[in-house]
């Protein structure tokens, strides 16, 4: 059997989450108990370690209660026989002044450490790579772990290169513990670059996994490499759709070691476009088809989500669905029919049910307008004709730019003047 541990990253406990204030809420509490979780988790499977690749916290908003709930629950996996490895990120940075550095996890005198549940806990809150011998229940080593962490909240160095295989290593799996900002990896662009990190300093002979966090896309973050992110432990808003969870590693030496996921996330938030709407001009129909349509993407009957739904193509209810005052109850009333903890509506790509190309061939007033919008986009001579006396922004005396600027008026003009017309009658 090799070295056995549960990867994790990205708890941001207390963090700014995303939705409505009920759906707030319910997420601090979620992300505590996928936590929890996962501890139990490591405990019933008799994994070796638990290795959380940094932003376990917010280090400005992290309370009290919170900071002695994370010790609690770190004391009961390492008294269960669980090493606890903790590589600082760049939101619970390891240097002094900083909260990881009086956590308490693993201080005290190297007798007191001997004795207690802090013998198996590990903090990397330096810049500068080190070395934890894990062992088992027995005590007997069954992995090496190198981390380094981050000193500060804005490491701009590269830590990964950093990194070296251990002389000590002999035959034992080894891992690496690092929270950075890998360049080539999916969502990179969305996260700060933090401790950026290349494919190429990956390449290094020996290394069984590399455990990750920073980046909150669960992924293989080099192509060919056993270098991964997990993931945050659970979604914070609607960018971050999906199960949520962490991976567990069977690690041996000298090959590369493949993770599998498991979730532990209470909450998935989901995101979906929805096309098919009904033809009925009836609220009842359009919630009833939603709420089905939620109920297909349950993972499973009750799973507890957070929805945001796009509707976009054709709809007799198009007006009204533009209207915030519309739209946000509909929302509420959704949420209360489906039981999500919320669900966000979004129309902005709804239109009238036919009806556009019939008009603008009609003999009709409005059918003239779309005509000449349509001509106007692609004669200058006409558009500059009808460039109102006075326009909310003026692009200067440049032809071109007025020119453009004109164009981006008539963006969205043919629906709003298709809805204003349904709704008054001449069309």
């Amino acid at each position: 059997m090799g070295f056995r541990f549960l990867h994790l990253a990205d708890l941001h406990l207390e963090t700014s989450f995303g939705g409505a204030p009920r759906t707030r809420e319910r997420l601090r509490r979620a992300t505590l108990e996928a936590f929890d979780r996962a501890i139990d988790y490591a405990i019933e499977q008799r994994l070796h370690a638990v290795l959380a690749a940094g932003d376990l916290y917010d280090d400005a908003v992290l309370s009290l209660r919170t900071e002695l709930g994370l010790v609690e629950r770190v004391r009961r996996l390492a008294s269960a026989g669980v090493s606890f490895l903790y590589a600082c990120g760049n939101h619970d940075p390891g240097g002094p002044g900083f909260r990881a550095a009086r956590l308490g996890l693993s201080g005290g005198s190297d007798a007191a450490k001997e004795q207690g549940w802090r013998a198996r806990v590990h903090v990397f809150g330096d810049p500068h790579p080190q070395e934890a011998l894990v062992r088992d229940a027995a005590g007997h080593p069954v992995g090496l772990v190198v981390g380094c962490g981050h000193a500060g909240p804005s490491e701009g160095a590269n830590l990964a290169a950093r990194f070296e295989r251990p002389a000590t290593a002999g035959a034992l799996p080894v891992v690496g513990l690092l929270h950075s900002h890998v360049t080539s990896a999916y969502g990179a662009e969305r996260h700060e670059r933090y401790a950026p990190s290349t494919p190429s300093d990956y390449h290094r002979a020996g290394f069984s996994y590399w455990a990750l966090g920073h980046i909150h896309l669960r992924q293989r973050a080099v192509p060919g490499l056993p270098v991964f992110y997990a993931g945050n432990l659970q979604g914070r808003n609607p960018r971050e759709t999906g199960e949520k969870g962490g991976l567990v590693v069977e690690a041996h030496p000298g090959a590369a070691a493949e993770p599998e996921f498991v979730r532990f996330a209470p909450v998935r938030w989901l995101r979906d476009r929805v096309e098919d709407l009904p033809e009925e001009a009836s609220a009842t129909a359009l919630l009833e088809h939603l709420a089905q349509r939620i109920d297909r993407l349950r993972a499973w009957p009750g799973e507890e989500v957070a929805v945001r739904l796009d509707l976009a193509g054709p709809t007799p209810l198009a007006r009204a669905l533009r209207l915030e005052e519309e739209l946000s109850p509909l929302g509420e009333e959704l949420a209360e029919r489906s039981g999500a903890l919320e669900v966000e509506l979004r129309a902005a790509a709804v239109r009238l049910p036919g009806g556009r190309e019939e008009l603008a061939a009609s003999p009709t007033v409005v059918g003239e307008a779309l005509a000449l919008i349509e001509r106007a986009r692609s004669d200058d001579a006409l558009l500059a004709a009808l460039e109102p006396e006075r326009l909310a922004r003026d692009p200067g005396a440049d032809p071109d730019a007025r020119l453009a600027y004109l164009r981006e008026l008539l963006g969205d003009l043919p629906e709003e003047l298709l809805l204003r017309a349904v709704a008054e009658g001449l069309a």
